[in-house]
């Protein structure tokens, strides 16, 4: 009687454990607009089976201890306490575990856009990765409070279900809530039968592209669509689809570049000094809030129409060192190749020194970009906060420069923090008051705080234009800018809810992808581009500089922007999508047919539009080119 009672308090307690889990997902309703009643029941049905089936790993481990200690025990005809002891541990723990992490999705989905997926993985795996996020002690107390309460709330209902119902003197006479074992039975039968109808509702929804349920799903984390399209298309049923354009990379391992280069070193080889600025966005470049940046860009090429090739670093830095699309990162990770740039300035004996206010290991910088550079050549300064660590290294920059040998070309480059979040300055660069002293992200709610937000990233941006202004007063002063290539931009840019989404890594907004773009190469005069241009365009723009003959196409996908080419269309990567941006209009497209993301069509100022076939209009060569950039670098496989 004993063993079944104790059996029942696990039952007992993984129903309740399921309506705290409900508790928690209430939050993802609010962000589905309830447009039709095919909405409301497949978001009922959702809600209700994904509930369980969140849980599921946690019942899964609980049941396999129970089964190896508890049953073996009783075949030998004695159970000891220890041994339920132990399976009421594990069924704490893991369910703790889950509400842990769904109250962390939240956090992140709230905030950022996203749920936890393969890109928060590798943020948390990556050495450097939760220190990218600007995180603060208080933050990280809150979150340790929070979590440490989800924890005492489970061993609290374990607790007061032992303790009412195998002390009561019950046990055994009434199962409540209906966990008889017919009970248990209909309820497994219908959390298996909600989630077999939810799933038919999204794959008939996604055959006619119902928006209101393909959007209700991406709320919800680890949502497996089901798609019925080439089952359909077998039948010869209509399925509403965009121009069959294949945009998923394929082929074999990497061929890059595509030729060996023809190259001749020049007689007099320009150094190169390439500042780039953490999530710094193009509106940033003003006269008020960097005037310094602002005066220096008047005597250089500014393009003003530039856009970054990803919407986080990963992305954009891998676009403007390789010159091609950020999908191929994966690729050039796992090869641990670097790029034809770096590979150059090598070969031709350039004084290399890299500095970072963050960390070369997230993104994983020290195994794609500098790969092959010497260790010592990379300095990291990322200690106190963020203005602080800008300033050292620009203080050992500066050094470098000064100190190096002058019969040799050098290259350094230097990344920027202070704009990241939670958007670093001193007291006396708050140029815009009041901004948001106690920026805690736990805490902190985007919708009342937003314009103390914003306020404190213009200072940020504020702060890093003083630095910039001692790199160009250094510059000048050691009279170096007539052999010496500038360049200035950002990895990406920074969205302040504009378009409903704080930060970047979450959509191809203007906010989040364009950045500024300023190169001053000597002998050049002043000139403002206002037409589009790519991060992909620079290494095209630097290697015929460094002697390099070969054609732009046999190691890039961009183009030199010296010689006023017109850019058709920009591409821009995250993760796990690819976006086409011209002149008009945008495209997202996820980059794997299975995936949950729906292709989506917008201008390019991000309004969507009522019908795709506006954006199709004259434009499917321009994405069949997209779609074979993406396999140029990779030999086909047979």
């Amino acid at each position: 009687m004993e063993l079944r009672a104790r059996s029942t308090i696990l039952h007992i307690y993984f129903f309740c454990t399921f309506i705290v889990v409900l508790l928690l997902c209430r939050n993802y309703l609010r962000e589905i607009p309830f447009a039709d009643p095919w909405t409301v029941f497949f978001t009922f049905l959702t809600y209700l089976s994904y509930g369980a089936i969140y849980l599921l790993p946690a019942a899964v481990l609980t049941i396999l201890v129970h089964r190896l200690l508890v049953g073996w025990e009783q075949r030998k005809r004695q159970v000891r306490r220890w041994s339920w002891g132990l399976v009421y541990t594990v069924a704490v723990l893991t369910t703790s575990a889950t509400t842990i992490l769904l109250f962390a999705d939240q956090l992140i989905y709230r905030i950022l856009g996203f749920h936890l997926n393969g890109f928060v993985w590798n943020l948390i795996t990556t050495p450097g990765g939760l220190g990218s996020m600007g995180g603060t002690v208080t933050a990280n107390a809150t979150y340790g409070v929070i979590s440490t309460g989800f924890v005492l709330l489970q061993m609290l209902l374990m607790a007061l279900i032992h303790r009412g119902w195998l002390r009561s003197g019950r046990a055994g006479r009434h199962l409540p809530l209906r966990l008889s074992l017919p009970g248990r039975k209909f309820f497994v039968a219908a959390i298996i039968g909600m989630a077999l109808t939810q799933s038919v509702i999204y794959g008939l929804s996604n055959l006619q592209n119902r928006e209101p349920v393909l959007d209700a799903a991406r709320a919800f984390p680890l949502y497996q669509p089901l798609t019925f399209r080439s089952l359909a298309k077998r039948f010869g049923y209509p399925v509403r689809q965009n121009p069959d354009i294949s945009i998923e990379p394929q082929g074999g391992r990497l061929v890059y570049p595509l030729a060996a280069l023809a190259m001749q070193r020049p007689e007099k080889p320009l150094n190169i000094v390439w500042l780039v600025a953490e999530s710094w966005r193009w509106d940033m470049l003003d006269p008020e809030i960097m005037p310094a940046t602002w005066a220096f860009a008047r005597q250089a090429s500014f393009f003003r129409e530039h856009y970054s090739g990803g919407n986080g670093t990963r992305m954009g830095m891998f676009t403007m060192f390789y010159g091609i699309h950020g999908a191929y990162w994966f690729h050039f990770l796992e090869e641990r190749r670097s790029p034809v740039i770096m590979d150059v300035l090598q070969q031709q004996d350039y004084q290399l020194s890299m500095y970072t206010s963050a960390k070369f290991s997230y993104p994983e910088f020290d195994q794609t970009i500098f790969a092959r550079v010497p260790g010592e050549a990379l300095h990291e300064a990322d200690e106190g906060s963020g203005w602080q660590s800008d300033r050292k290294n620009v203080t050992d920059m500066l050094s470098f420069i000064r100190q190096r040998d002058p019969a040799r070309p050098f290259m350094t480059f230097m990344f920027f923090e202070s704009p990241h979040a939670r958007y670093y300055f001193p007291p006396e660069d708050a140029i815009r008051q009041p901004y948001l002293e106690n920026f805690n992200y736990a805490t902190m709610s985007l919708d009342e705080d937003i314009g103390l937000i914003r306020n404190r990233y213009a200072n940020a941006c504020h702060h890093l234009d003083s630095q910039l202004a001692r790199v160009f007063a250094f510059l000048r002063e050691e009279k170096l800018l007539d052999s010496t290539i500038v360049i200035i931009t950002g990895d990406h840019g920074e969205e302040l809810l504009e378009n409903g989404n704080w930060g970047h890594n979450s959509a191809f907004t203007e906010q989040q992808t364009r950045v500024p773009l300023i190169i001053r190469v000597p002998g050049t005069e002043h000139r403002e581009i206002n037409w589009l241009t790519s991060h992909q365009d620079i290494v095209p723009t630097l290697l015929p500089l460094l002697g390099v003959a070969s054609p732009a196409a046999s190691y890039s996908l961009g183009y030199n922007l010296l010689a006023q080419p017109q850019r058709k269309y920009a591409v821009v990567s995250d993760w796990s999508r690819i976006a086409y941006v011209d002149s008009r209009y945008k495209a997202v497209f996820p980059l794997e047919d299975t995936a949950l993301e729906q292709s989506l069509f917008t201008t390019r100022d991000d309004k969507e539009l009522p019908d795709p076939e506006i954006f199709w209009q004259g434009r499917k060569a321009a994405l069949e080119d997209m779609a074979q950039e993406l396999r140029v670098f990779r030999e086909q496989m047979n």
